[in-house]
């Protein structure tokens, strides 16, 4: 199994672990906890693209005599494809379990099993989930009781951003086109939140101001530096990613004409087109799995919709692209995508 590409060590690159320093050394703590007889199983969780398969295959690269790593690329839908992982090494490293349930009838069996076998096992699990999927399964089957070290991928810094995007070249090979300005969310923004009122049985959704302090600060900062255009690119990189690798990596591929780097007339993707429920379902489904078949979408749909119209209004809104003959989330889109659907409720938050 090659892993899942949503989020692969592939799609950053291999980004060098530094960049997750602070995780690496927190999965390093629980092994060592492992070997003093103290087990507590552990579930990497993160948005796709954000470098999940990066760090866990960083743990593997240091830990080979005791660890095994399987990576599940598409569903499992039986017993004997979840047998992959069984190994006598005593720890296991399991990348991209989201795939191991499904969104139908009979869709948990696969997982069932494997939550079987984790807390009948004697090993450690360190597992990873696609934010969408965990956020799903925790209310479904409680898994925080299983995996009780629970580590967030964190977005990353300037520098950890320049550090995962520039491992392939030589500084003196670039040039940065400067003058970009970095656009961040206007200062005052309007979220809604769920009221119940004394004298009505269903809640309201309710207008109420936040404020983005993140733009003051910034103002701030950029009044009192001085920015090279080098900096200020992969500044604008950062905020525009969220701190994502995999989306930096791909508005970054975006902006490169070699050896010219060039942010200016870079338009991140907006999804500005409604989208009517059906749609908004399968791209959850989509979010959820990382990557995944027509064939499956059309089971999880339970053959209601007709898949085809919707992945094609999909893939030309620039929200999805087909990969090896699967679908996932366009890395750039990924940030718009994680609004709507948290905003139509289309996934648990």
């Amino acid at each position: 199994m090659t892993g899942d590409s949503a989020d692969s060590s592939e799609s950053m690159n291999g980004a060098p672990c530094t960049v997750f320093q602070n995780q690496f050394e927190e999965i390093q703590d629980v092994i060592n906890l492992y070997h003093s007889h103290k087990r507590e199983n552990v579930a990497v969780i993160g948005l796709p693209y954000s470098g999940k398969s990066t760090l866990i295959s960083a743990v593997h690269e240091t830990y080979k005599d005791n660890t095994y790593l399987v990576e599940y690329e598409s569903q499992i839908t039986s017993k004997r494809k979840l047998l992959d992982y069984r190994s006598s090494k005593p720890i296991f490293l399991m990348d991209g379990c989201q795939y191991l349930f499904s969104r139908h009838i009979g869709g948990f069996s696969v997982l069932d099993d494997f939550l079987n076998d984790v807390v009948t096992s004697s090993s450690l699990f360190i597992t990873t989930w696609n934010l969408y999927a965990w956020n799903y399964i925790r209310r479904i089957r409680e898994v925080e009781r299983i995996f009780p070290r629970t580590i967030f991928i964190p977005p990353l810094s300037d520098t950890g951003m320049r550090q995962c995007i520039l491992k392939d070249y030589t500084d003196a090979e670039l040039q940065f086109i400067g003058g970009v300005e970095v656009e961040l969310p206007s200062f005052i923004q309007i979220k809604q939140h769920e009221v119940t009122l004394p004298f009505k049985k269903e809640p309201l959704m309710v207008p109420f101001p936040r404020f983005n302090f993140d733009r003051l600060t910034f103002r701030r900062q950029k009044s009192e530096e001085t920015l090279s255009d080098e900096e200020m690119v992969f500044r604008k990189i950062t905020r525009l990613a969220a701190g994502n690798p995999g989306i930096g990596k791909a508005i970054w591929k975006k902006s490169f004409d070699y050896p010219t780097v060039n942010l200016k007339d870079y338009e991140p993707i907006r999804i500005t087109d409604p989208l009517i429920r059906k749609d908004a379902f399968i791209l959850g489904v989509i979010a959820m799995s990382g990557i995944t078949s027509k064939e499956y979408l059309e089971e999880v749909s339970a053959l209601e919709y007709d898949i085809n119209p919707i992945l094609y209004r999909l893939q030309t809104l620039g929200i999805i692209m087909e990969r090896n003959g699967g679908y996932q989330i366009c890395p750039e889109a990924i940030l718009g995508v994680h609004d709507l659907l948290r905003r139509l409720r289309i996934i648990w938050e």
